[in-house]
């Protein structure tokens, strides 16, 4: 009988600490306590510091891009970053964070193939290695290809490849730098097999974030199920205890059907608050601006700026949405009484916020508690009106487009 109690007095301790560190690694996956960092993608090395601006004006604070191995390998066996240097300079000098996706292929290596050989993987990350040597202490992070599940691996997808280069990547940029954040595979669409794939070879102890790039033509909320399915998969294979998802490129073209430039901002949004909900602590929009003036085209019409550098009405969506919200962190979603409502509670110091709308084709009146009545309402692109509340509770309609209630 003493036997089996001193079993017991061992068993019990290692189940706490077992419940503890899987609670522990949930959490690290599922960090939702803070407002998303917003982001944008853009695609040019060239810009003015008056673009700059706009991106930092709209509270955007990271830019991702791509850094052709091509562009900088041009001579066989030697690099030139020239093209790279000043850009790093402007986001440093103007304080955005930039996430580099190392990628593409090369001429000299693989027939011009996705690096698939031993020569090839070689050559790729030595490019790899430089890339992070010259840039190591910048505010960077590091992308290991784009959609390579998609159609940007050549000839075609090939996981066993991309996960080989991956791994011999991530062991390069760490021996010169071994706090490089590296992020991957940065998946079109999310394809749970490839995911699947990805975990069971072990890829996931080696990065700081899976990144996704979850494009659909419903609306965003649809997103938070493929998260929830997401990080359930990433837990069952084993990982690194911090690792967090990306969302590195989503967007809504407004050629697409039914996608108007207000849907498109409405649709930004909630693309980024269906991220915050989420726990996704990084989301960054696809396009920085329209790539040019075909109304049918879609990769001409995902940005926030029209093709001659002016804003959209979802640029004024993001500034409002960033100046609105700065400072606070988001606490929760609200229970309503229909599941299409959408009441977010953020908190600053004693201040609480909310962001609102819902996404039934009809627009209604819900009451909101809030912490006095007098009340402030800020519309999708930043129009401002006060109100009263009535006995600390303040009805107001829903609709498609986000609306956040504060009290002053």
């Amino acid at each position: 009988m003493l036997k089996n109690k001193k079993v017991i007095f061992l068993i019990v301790p290692i189940i706490i600490i077992s419940i503890f560190v899987l609670v522990k690694v949930y959490r690290s996956i599922n960090n939702n306590n803070s407002m998303t960092l917003t982001g944008v993608n853009i695609h040019s090395l060239g810009m003015k510091d008056s673009e700059i601006k706009k991106i930092t004006g709209a509270g955007l604070k990271i830019v991702r891009i791509d850094l052709f191995w091509s562009s900088v390998e041009y001579k066989k066996g030697t690099y030139d970053f020239s093209k790279y240097d000043k850009f790093v300079n402007d986001m440093e000098k103007n304080n955005v964070k930039i996430l580099f996706v190392l990628d593409y292929e090369n001429k000299f290596y693989d027939d011009g193939l996705s690096p698939h050989t031993d020569e090839g993987r070689k050559a790729f990350t030595n490019f790899a290695k430089a890339a992070v040597e010259r840039y190591r202490g910048k505010s960077i992070m590091w992308e290991i290809w784009n959609e390579p599940n998609g159609g940007f691996w050549h000839p075609k997808a090939n996981w066993e490849d991309y996960f080989n280069l991956a791994m011999d990547a991530i062991k390069a940029i760490k021996s010169v730098d071994k706090d490089a954040f590296i992020a991957a595979p940065a998946a079109s669409e999310v394809q749970y097999n490839f995911f699947d794939y990805l975990g069971s070879k072990g890829l996931f102890k080696y990065i700081d974030a899976v990144s996704v790039h979850p494009y659909r033509k419903s609306n965003p909320e649809t997103v938070i199920e493929d998260y929830k399915n997401l990080k359930n998969l990433i837990e069952n294979y084993p990982h690194n205890r911090n690792i967090k998802i990306f969302s590195g490129e989503w967007g809504y073209s407004t050629s697409w059907e039914g996608m108007s430039e207000t849907k498109q901002a409405q649709y930004c949004i909630r693309q980024y608050l269906s991220n915050t909900i989420s726990g996704v602590n990084t989301s960054i929009w696809y396009d920085w601006i329209n790539d040019g003036n075909d109304k049918n085209n879609p990769e001409h019409n995902f940005g926030v700026m029209y093709s001659d550098s002016t804003p959209k009405p979802t640029y004024y969506a993001i500034k409002t949405m960033n100046e609105t919200l700065k400072g606070y962190d988001y606490i929760k979603r609200v229970d309503t009484a229909s599941k299409n409502d959408y009441v977010l509670m953020f908190r600053k110091g004693s201040k609480i916020a909310y962001a609102v709308w819902t996404t039934s084709s009809e627009s209604h009146d819900i009451n909101i508690s809030v912490e006095n009545n007098n009340v402030q309402i800020i519309d999708l692109i930043g129009g401002i009106r006060r109100d009263k509340a009535s006995d600390k509770k303040y009805s107001i309609n829903l609709d498609g487009s986000v609306k956040y209630i504060l009290t002053y």
